[in-house]
Order: C-alpha cells, then structure tokens, then sequence
C-alpha cells in the first residue's frame, strides 16, 4: 500500500459505478480511504439517501470510512471566491474536521491538484476523461433509465418510478398489473387486502390498518429488486375507500390513520384508473359489483381532490394493456 489515508470527496448526487471506480482505485493504493459525501437541501436527492446507498456497496469492506457531511453556505466552486486561498478556507476545514491525517486525495478532476496542495498531500487523478467508466452524476440526473447499468443497485430504488392501478372490483387490475410487470421485466405488488380476505373468509375494521402496513412493506422490499418499476395493484386511497363500504358504521376508527398516510406519503408516479366499461365477474370474493361505477367516481374524486397524475383507461384488456404500457413508457 502506497499511502495510509487517502481521501475521496464529492456530492455523489447521486452515486454512480464512477464514483465507485474512483473509491476501488483508492482502495487499491491505500490502507485507509476516507469518503466525505457533501450535501445541502438543494439537492434533489437527499445526502442521507446517497450515504446510505453508498455504504451498502463497501458494508463487508472493513478500510473504509464514510461520512455525510453539510455543504450548506459553503461555496461549490472556486469562481464563487475572489482567490483559491478564500475558496479552500472553507473545504480544508471542512475536511480535516472529519479526517485527522491524511496522505493523499483521489479525483477525476483538474481541481484535484490545486486540493491536494491546500490539504497538504499528493493528488492522484482517476479517469478524468471517464473512459473507464463514461458516466457522471449529472448524466443519471437527467436520464436515470437511459444510464440505469451505472447506477448501483443500493442507489437504483430512489429512481424506481411506482404506478397504481387502480378502481373498482372486476376492471382487470390484479390481470393488468401481472402483465405489466412481465412485460416490462420488474416485480409487482399484489392486492394484500384480497389476500387477508381470502385467508379470513371476510374482513372486519380492525384489519385495514394491517392491510396498508403489510402492503407497504411489500412495496418498500420490492422496490429494492426492481427494474425501473414497481406496479402495485392498488394502494392506500383504495384500501381507505374498502373500510368505509365494507364497515361504513365503524370506518371512523382508522379514518385517522388513513388521512395521515394519505398527506405525508409520497405519491405514486402514476395512477391508472380503470374504467368499469366491462362486464363484472363474481369470484366469490366480490360483494359491490353493483356499485361499480359509484365506487369509480369516488376513486376518480380522491385522486382529483389529492392531485395526484392519473389518467382513465377502458376498453377491452388488449385496449387497456397496450395503453397503460404506453403511458408507462412515456413516464
């Protein structure tokens, strides 16, 4: 090993297999690398999101040490400064306030070696003209599936675009929601709530916040092993409209509940709402086939009311698919 500890720092905004070609090579010439991410509420993508993405990638890796670090009001480039002296008054700190010693800094970039001067250590340059690995954090940013094979699959989950399918009983969604998924090669989400009701033979008040949790946990591991998309058949909106047809006298007791994931949880990239222009099928788990279209506009209403990005789709299910996989692909 050439130097004891070396250092590597960036935004990581977000992290990319550069980044971690330019980590590996300190790696290799170091017995010590230290990895200080920068961050500040700016950002799009939050500092904690690229730390924690980060730290999966080297958790079995012991010559490591990763830090989250706030660049808020500190400038981000040497222009912002009349002279480099002010410039690095700010980073230098910065650095040595998480890192004791260090022998070396590794870059991609041509500020490394006026850096290196000011910590008072040797540069060492990385691929700066990213022929080893062509990508740069700006270029995920902007087309994160065009350039999904140099994002790590510890980062990939915050780029997952999550679509809901949703209306009411016998639209097709559990059929549409398989076939998408085949399609697009990633994983689904099943209707949790008919799975409860069919190991129960029926549903009562108390399982529908059980029901929202199970399915979010579903949701949340799927995510982490998806290509791009995550379909869920159904969601929260779908599940707080069954507790008040299925137990319109006690739905008040998890009404609470349900307005308060509503409001704080993220929304989903898009909503396909299926239309009941089809016949409704009985499959002995089915109890409002004759409210269909009431159960619709209710759906329609809350999605509206909530501003989310839906869009209506009918026809038949060759109509449905093709239309739901091109709007999909347009997201």
């Amino acid at each position: 090993m050439k130097y004891k500890n070396s250092l590597v720092l960036g935004k990581m905004y977000p992290v990319t297999k550069g980044h971690l070609h330019l980590i590996d090579t300190a790696l290799s010439q170091s017995e010590m690398v230290h990895v200080i991410i920068t961050h500040n509420p700016s950002q799009s993508i939050p500092g904690e999101v690229r730390f924690e993405a980060l730290k999966l990638c080297y958790d079995k890796v012991p010559n490591i040490k990763i830090y989250c670090v706030s660049d808020e009001d500190i400038p981000a480039y040497d222009y912002e400064c009349e002279t480099l002296d002010e410039f690095y008054s700010y980073w230098v700190p910065l650095v040595y306030s998480q890192v004791d010693a260090l022998d070396a800094v590794f870059t991609s970039e041509d500020y490394g070696n006026d850096f290196a001067r000011y910590l008072g250590v040797e540069h060492v340059l990385v691929d700066k003209e990213r022929k080893e690995v062509p990508i740069s954090g700006t270029m995920v940013r902007n087309d994160p599936f065009k350039n999904w094979e140099f994002i790590p699959e510890s980062m990939r989950p915050f780029f997952v675009k999550r679509i809901a399918i949703m209306g009411p009983e016998s639209v097709g969604k559990s059929t549409l929601t398989k076939n998408i998924s085949n399609n697009l090669g990633t994983n689904f989400v099943p209707e949790y709530g008919r799975l409860i009701y069919e190991i129960n033979n029926s549903v009562t008040i108390d399982d529908f916040i059980p029901i929202s949790k199970g399915r979010q946990e579903i949701e949340d591991w799927m995510i982490k092993y998806s290509k791009k998309y995550v379909i869920c058949d159904t969601e929260d909106i779908t599940t707080y409209l069954f507790s008040k047809m299925y137990c319109p006298d006690e739905y008040k007791k998890v009404e609470p509940y349900f307005l308060d994931v509503l409001k704080t949880k993220p929304k989903y990239d898009l909503y396909i709402l299926l239309k009941p222009d089809c016949d409704g099928v009985q499959d002995g788990t089915r109890n409002f086939l004759e409210e269909r279209m009431d159960h619709y506009e209710v759906i329609k209403s809350e999605l509206i009311n909530r501003d989310c990005n839906f869009v209506e789709i009918g026809g038949d299910w060759d109509e449905r698919y093709k239309e739901s996989l091109r709007l999909i692909n347009e997201l």
